[in-house]
């Protein structure tokens, strides 16, 4: 398992970089439908939860069974104002923040990833989780940012 879920980690962060790698300004800024989000907004989005995310993994690797507080996605766009910033200072964010953490992860022994904390919304997970559910949260999104480019 612990391989398993650190190359899910690392692949998902690479495809991710990828697909947004291969867009310019104007597929990144293209309107997108109503109630959705356009190639920059979901780019700004994972950079903001990237950082998140490393914090996660260094506090489930140093502290004993730390609090992990989840967070609501609806205040970023306005209040961090994703519609001025550059999206590829966000790609940067994402980038360094999974290669640092991807680096961090695959030098860890397999168990570590047993080390305990307690989500405030899901309850008690590992840190195998956490990292489970950063691989899924950033291919969703690259589903997402697929289809906002087209």
């Amino acid at each position: 398992m612990s391989e398993e879920v650190i190359k899910a980690y690392i692949e998902s962060g690479e495809k991710f970089v990828a697909v947004a790698q291969g867009a310019d300004n104007t597929a990144m800024n293209k309107k997108a439908p109503e109630g959705e989000w356009n190639g920059a907004f979901i780019v700004h989005h994972m950079g903001d939860f990237e950082l998140h995310f490393s914090h996660r993994v260094l506090r489930m690797l140093t502290e004993d069974n730390p609090e992990i507080v989840g967070y609501s996605e609806e205040p970023y766009p306005g209040n961090l104002n994703y519609a001025a910033r550059d999206w590829r200072l966000s790609l940067a964010t994402v980038s360094a923040a999974r290669s640092m953490t991807s680096d961090i992860l695959k030098k860890i022994d397999a168990s570590m990833l047993a080390r305990p904390g307690v989500h405030t919304e899901r309850g008690p997970i590992t840190l195998a989780d956490i990292i489970s559910s950063a691989a899924k949260h950033i291919a969703s999104h690259t589903e997402q940012l697929t289809s906002a480019l087209k």
